[in-house]
């Protein structure tokens, strides 16, 4: 009696185990999501220098945008950022 029990232990601390490894899939889809963010995350590094150098460039030149400008600036950024949202969300609708 105590051997069939062993067994069924066995087999059960087994397929606890074997659930809680990541399948190679798992593993590609995770480096996958790491690299879109490591890549995005450079996009904002690059974007926010270049709008750090067009600012310091303005204060030299004396061109600096009213505040008007400034608005409609956000604006478009806002815009921006929310159609790229509504593109990454259609992409992720569509890879599945």
């Amino acid at each position: 009696m105590s051997k069939p029990f062993t067994y069924a232990l066995l087999l059960a601390a087994m397929l606890g185990l074997a659930a809680c490894e990541k399948t190679p899939e798992d593993k590609m889809e995770s480096a996958k999501e790491s690299a879109s963010e490591a890549m995005e995350s450079l996009g904002d590094a690059a974007k926010d220098t270049g709008e750090a150098i067009e600012q310091k460039t303005d204060q030299v030149l004396g061109t600096e945008p009213t505040t008007g400008e400034k608005i409609q600036d956000a604006a478009d950024d806002a815009a921006d950022a929310i159609q790229d949202a509504g593109d990454e969300a259609k992409d992720a609708i569509d890879g599945q």
